[in-house]
């Protein structure tokens, strides 16, 4: 395995590729090459990973990026580590000021400074937030779909919500929060105009340059506003489409174990529940007196994860529209399936094979590449290098309880 690491290059293919990354990710790529080049990763696999993500592993919040996008817009000259969050806070309100943007898009009796520092603290934000940043720091429609898809790990802007539509265009075009409050009226009285066709549009095959063609957008979105077809509804699919295919491995594993077969019984995908996809992913989560899952709380690796698990109740909750869809259950259930159907190929392979279904995936749903700073991503990631993938998943996960009762 050492001598291929060099294949595995993230700084070309994950996250921000400018020299002013401030190595959070080069560091995090760096480490993920160390980590699977040692010795002991082929014969400990499971204890170097968690020793990893537990001991090792830079977290870096929301305000770590935050502070890092302003230390480069700034053009600050003192080494990144030495700058005081006073500077951060002071350039944020300046700008707020600057730019009209209100301290928030709802009601609040909280002054400005407090929620400024609030964010510059915070390990995740509400998307809201960034919006509202975007305004308050002058950013671009890039930057701002870097915030969402790279630093809150959710979906890239909904061209199918007439908000975030509105601010993509005042994004590109720089115009202000005002600007944006004066569209959503304009776009409150607009008649709606039945669309030719079904295609779902993102801002790859959009030209809204001009207030009359965003206007004309807007009006043909309402029209079909409740149509399914959107971006959260492609993740709804794709989602739909794994879980089947999850369904699928399952019942065969099932329909070879005999405790599960029971005589003549057939498995089936359809008659694998949500339950048994818990059963067989979340294996080495411990469970309670009342056969659900233990808390996340319990698990000292409940903020690498972000408080994530694919149990039942989730599963069921997006089948109901309860839960959108998010990257996490996407990037977990072609883990799994990969770990699966893959499982006596070349580590390496398995690993690249992964790598390429995901992106795409990830990237029809507009929800941004596989980012190795993401603790549970680089998880997965390490995972898929080791012989048995869905084994270490496990192994490691039950080891975050039991260190966690300690």
């Amino acid at each position: 395995m050492k001598n291929r690491m060099q294949d595995l290059d993230f700084e070309q293919t994950v996250a921000f590729d400018k020299v002013q990354d401030y190595e959070f990710t080069r560091r995090a790529a760096q480490r993920f090459r160390q980590v699977v080049s040692l010795d002991s990763f082929e014969d400990e696999d499971a204890d170097v990973i968690f020793h990893y993500l537990y001991k090792e592993m830079e977290l870096v919040s929301f305000g770590d990026h935050l502070k890092r996008y302003i230390y480069e817009r700034a053009e600050l000259e003192e080494p990144f580590s030495e700058v005081p969050q006073e500077v951060y806070r002071d350039i944020i309100l300046d700008s707020f000021k600057e730019t009209f943007t209100p301290k928030s898009m709802n009601p609040t009796t909280t002054k400005l400074s407090a929620l400024v520092n609030n964010w510059l603290n915070q390990a995740s934000v509400k998307r809201e937030t960034v919006f509202l940043l975007g305004f308050g720091l002058r950013m671009t429609a890039e930057d701002v779909s870097d915030f969402l898809t790279r630093v809150l790990r959710e979906q890239d802007f909904d061209f199918h919500n007439p908000d975030e539509v509105i601010y993509w265009y005042c994004y590109s075009t720089q115009h202000g929060y005002r600007s944006a409050e004066e569209l959503k009226k304009k776009y409150a009285g607009l008649q709606p105009v039945a669309m030719e066709n079904s295609q779902v549009l993102c801002s790859g095959n959009l030209c809204l340059d001009t207030e009359e063609k965003l206007l004309d957008y807007l009006a043909r979105l309402k029209a079909k506003r409740d149509d399914p077809m959107s971006e959260r509804s492609q993740a709804f699919q794709e989602f739909s489409r794994l879980l089947y295919h999850a369904k699928q491995i399952i019942a065969g594993l099932y329909q070879h174990d005999e405790e599960e077969k029971k005589g003549d019984k057939v498995w089936t995908a359809e008659k694998i529940t949500p339950s048994d996809v818990e059963k067989v992913i979340c294996s080495g989560i411990p469970i309670n007196k009342m056969g659900n899952l233990k808390k996340m709380s319990a698990s000292i690796l409940a903020r690498h994860f972000s408080q994530k698990r694919f149990s039942r109740q989730r599963i069921t909750n997006i089948l109901s529209h309860k839960l959108p869809v998010e990257r996490f259950d996407l990037i977990t259930l072609e883990f799994f399936i990969v770990s699966q159907e893959m499982e006596d190929d070349d580590p390496f392979n398995r690993y690249k094979h992964f790598l390429d279904e995901i992106q795409s995936i990830l990237l029809r749903c507009g929800m941004g590449e596989i980012y190795i700073v993401n603790p549970y991503e680089c998880f997965l990631l390490m995972c898929l290098l080791t012989d048995c993938p869905l084994a270490v998943f496990s192994e490691i996960w039950e080891k975050s309880y039991e260190e966690g009762e300690e």
